[in-house]
């Protein structure tokens, strides 16, 4: 049986519901999953009775944002107490900026028939994947199409302000948080990283693992054997979790391995102490 723990739903910015998700990875031989959609762990008020119904395995998981040295780095949390508090604070600043209220705050000086409260109450077709701003900018008549809209509104409008709030947080704080709600920060698709500076690659990872850094995704579709490689012989030699996921977006992004179960990831290549 495979595992993928990187995957999104509706309840972010996929095309496809969990109960889609979990049919797409039964027929793929997943057994294990984790839907990490961005900012938010709403996917989770379904998945667990669909899994149960399936017979699949999953694990409560999310992908959040952190700041690394001035930059913006992704990061897996798995495993917390849902409850947590300061998680769940944090969740959600980062999702309203996710939900990109503040170019709509910008959009409405130019646009007075739109509205932050509105907008909050804006359903849109989430099956269909994308932006959900986008999608309220053609509702509201800022554009004439979704296409249209995604060229021109974001170059103009993107600039940030008081609504920017991102729930910015340093890795070390990230760790800490996470930890402290009983859950594993795990570093995510760290490729790129490694494609900059392989030579670094190692040491930035050792100062990670100092700032409290529990897990690397190892296993992504676009890794290199290399950076994999190195990824996990870190874990093995520094007591780390290796985790792994396809990083699915539904229909919303049909690069080549970035689909439920596309990567051959079996749970002996996996450390998932903590985590399962």
């Amino acid at each position: 049986m495979k595992v993928d723990l990187h995957i999104h739903s509706i309840y972010s910015d996929s095309s496809r519901s969990p109960l889609e998700i979990v049919a797409l990875a039964k027929k793929r031989n997943v057994g294990l999953l984790s839907i990490c959609d961005h900012a938010t762990i709403g996917a989770y008020s379904v998945l667990p009775e669909i899994c149960r119904d399936n017979g699949m395995n999953y694990v409560l998981g999310v992908e959040l944002e952190i700041l690394w040295k001035g930059e913006s780095l992704h990061m897996l949390a798995y495993n917390f107490d849902p409850n947590d508090a300061q998680m769940k604070t944090f969740m959600d600043k980062q999702y309203r900026a996710i939900e990109c209220e503040y170019i709509v705050y910008n959009m409405m000086q130019d646009y007075p028939q739109m509205s932050l409260e509105e907008y909050r109450h804006f359903a849109y077709p989430k099956e269909k994947g994308g932006w959900k701003y986008l999608y309220y900018a053609v509702e509201k008549g800022a554009a004439k199409t979704y296409e249209e809209a995604n060229e021109t509104i974001y170059s103009r409008y993107g600039m940030p302000n008081h609504l920017s709030d991102f729930g910015e947080c340093n890795i070390s704080d990230f760790c800490e948080m996470v930890k402290r709600a009983g859950g594993v920060p795990v570093l995510a698709h760290p490729g790129y990283l490694y494609e900059r500076n392989p030579g670094g690659f190692a040491s930035m990872l050792g100062e990670m693992r100092g700032c409290g850094l529990g897990g690397i995704e190892c296993y992504y579709p676009s890794h290199t054997k290399d950076a994999t490689d190195i990824c996990v012989q870190f874990c093995q030699e520094n007591d780390m979790r290796i985790t792994g996921g396809c990083d699915c977006h539904g229909e919303f992004n049909k690069s080549k391995g970035f689909s439920v179960g596309a990567l051959e990831i079996s749970r002996p290549m996996l450390d998932l102490k903590g985590i399962l």
